[in-house]
Parts: C-alpha cells; sequence; structure tokens
C-alpha cells in the first residue's frame, strides 16, 4: 500500500531549521522518518541525471555546509527498496543502507565537507517517482543539461503512465516545454555529442531532431556549422511556419491553423507575460 503523498516542490525548497535541537552525537530517530545517520551509510543515487565532471559549486557548498553543517535533511529511501526496483545498481549502492532521492549534491558536498553524519527523511513510497523528484529538485535548484532533462522527462511518462501535459503540470513547466526537449532524445548520436560540446543550440538540435535519420546524416556529414541541406547540397534553413496578419480576424485564423493545441497554449502564455503597450505616449 502507497504510504501518504509528498509534495515534491515542498521537499525541494523548504528548509527546515534545527538550530534549536541539539545535534546527535550517534545514530538517533528524530521522527518516524527522520534520523541522523553517519554519513557512510548513504549511497549517492546511480541514477542521478546529473553531467559528470566537476561542479563548480560544489566546493562554495562544501564550505558553507562545513561550517554550517547540513541544514535541510537528505530524502532517501532504503538500499533494499531501491535495488528491488533497480537491481543492477547493486554495486556502485555496495553496503550501504541508504540512497539519497533529494540532495546528491548536498551529500557530495557533505562528504568533502569531512561530516560523520547526516540527517535523513526516509520514504521508501517515493522510489517509483524518482524522476520525478529528480526534475523537481533539478529545476528549482541547479538546471540539468538538456539531454539529461529530456531523459529523466522520458523516465518520468514510460514509469508513471502519464500525459506530457500531466507532467508539465507535476514539475512547473510547459507542455511545449516537454514536447521539445523530447524531441531532443531522437538526435543520432552525433548530434547528441555536439549538442553537449555546445555546437548546436538547443533550438537547433530540437529542430534537427524531428527529421529523419538519413537527413541528421547528412548535416553531421556536411560538417560544421551544422545546417539543413536541400538535396542540391545548399544548406537551407529548417522550415519556419509564418501568419497572414493583414487584420486581427485572419491572424487568429491563421494562428489556429498554424499550430497545435499545446502551441497554441504556451503562445497566450508568452503573450500574456508581455508588458502591456502603453499607447499614450507620444513617437519621436
Amino acid at each position: 500500500m502507497m504510504g501518504k503523498r509528498v509534495n515534491f516542490a515542498d521537499l525541494a525548497t523548504d528548509d527546515l531549521d534545527y538550530s534549536e535541537q541539539p545535534r546527535p552525537q550517534s545514530v538517533a530517530t528524530l521522527s518516524s522518518s527522520m534520523r541522523v545517520v553517519p554519513i557512510g551509510t548513504v549511497a549517492l543515487n546511480p541514477l542521478n541525471k546529473r553531467p559528470h565532471g566537476e561542479d563548480d559549486e560544489l566546493a562554495e557548498l562544501a564550505e558553507t555546509i562545513r561550517e554550517h553543517g547540513v541544514i535541510q535533511p537528505l530524502v532517501v529511501c532504503s538500499a533494499v527498496a531501491y535495488l528491488a526496483k533497480f537491481p543492477t545498481k547493486r554495486e556502485p549502492v555496495g553496503n550501504a543502507q541508504w540512497v539519497v532521492l533529494i540532495g546528491n549534491r548536498r551529500l557530495r558536498a557533505a562528504r568533502a565537507a569531512g561530516l560523520g553524519e547526516v540527517t535523513i527523511v526516509v520514504n521508501d513510497d517515493q522510489i517509483t517517482s524518482m524522476y520525478e523528484l529528480m526534475l523537481v529538485e533539478n529545476g528549482q535548484r541547479k538546471e540539468l543539461p538538456a539531454l539529461l532533462e529530456a531523459e529523466a522527462m522520458s523516465e518520468v511518462l514510460k514509469d508513471a503512465s502519464i500525459s506530457q501535459r500531466e507532467l508539465a503540470r507535476r514539475i512547473g513547466k510547459s507542455a511545449m516545454y516537454i514536447t521539445q526537449r523530447l524531441a531532443l532524445l531522437k538526435l543520432i548520436p552525433e548530434l547528441r555529442t555536439a549538442l553537449e560540446r555546445g555546437e548546436l543550440t538547443i533550438e537547433r538540435a530540437r529542430q534537427f531532431g524531428e527529421l529523419p535519420v538519413a537527413d541528421q546524416e547528412a548535416i553531421v556529414a556536411a560538417g560544421k556549422p551544422y545546417r539543413h541541406r536541400a538535396g542540391n547540397g545548399v544548406a537551407r534553413r529548417v522550415p519556419v511556419r509564418s501568419i497572414r496578419v493583414s487584420s486581427p480576424a485572419v491572424a487568429a485564423e491563421s494562428i489556429r491553423r498554424t499550430f497545435n493545441d499545446e502551441e497554441l497554449v504556451e503562445l497566450i502564455r508568452l503573450l500574456s507575460a508581455l508588458p502591456s503597450p502603453s499607447f499614450g505616449e507620444e513617437r519621436a
């Protein structure tokens, strides 16, 4: 039976202050799901969607933790529950008792700071929503590389059997944003690498992802700068949709014909965010 649902956004953002409580010197239960444990008993999540390499902010975070400790508990599941869900990850989990769901960077920084123990909140029920937790945390704390974010979105859609619109609602993004990110997963390996290296913008990579594999291979074969080429080998831009604006009524009908429902929702959101024009100002 599933336990009480947890608000992912609250878990990712709420700072809990334990300054008035004495810091335990050994493993101690603070509540039914919160406890202080030796840091060596907690494993980093081997499926955490983070880029490999140095984190420029990790040293700064470690220094803060060295001075003040880890104020916000790590959200974890038991290693037993984790390995039941992901049995191929037994080696990286090792002999740890717990695996982090929220707080991988804090655990890494706590290790770098030399802490001996950390406060954790245990919630095995949330192992089934692990990728969704990652997206919420990463969206609010440190932006993921686009491809890793797309991979996490794909995992949520597959595991939870939900629509893209529902995923967008859950993680605070637009449906269009989800659609555009998922298009990156259709890139061939060479173009994925180009995106990761910064040789492609996300927008162009998204457009390329919608092309047939043969067209993507032709783009790679033509070399940098990566462009879509017509049959005669002449570089051309990926087709851009246009609308007629001869009158408000014509423009509205043209927009309805040009964009799908999800794109219209995003267009309305973007237009609503624009500042209102100042019609009273005189032109120079």
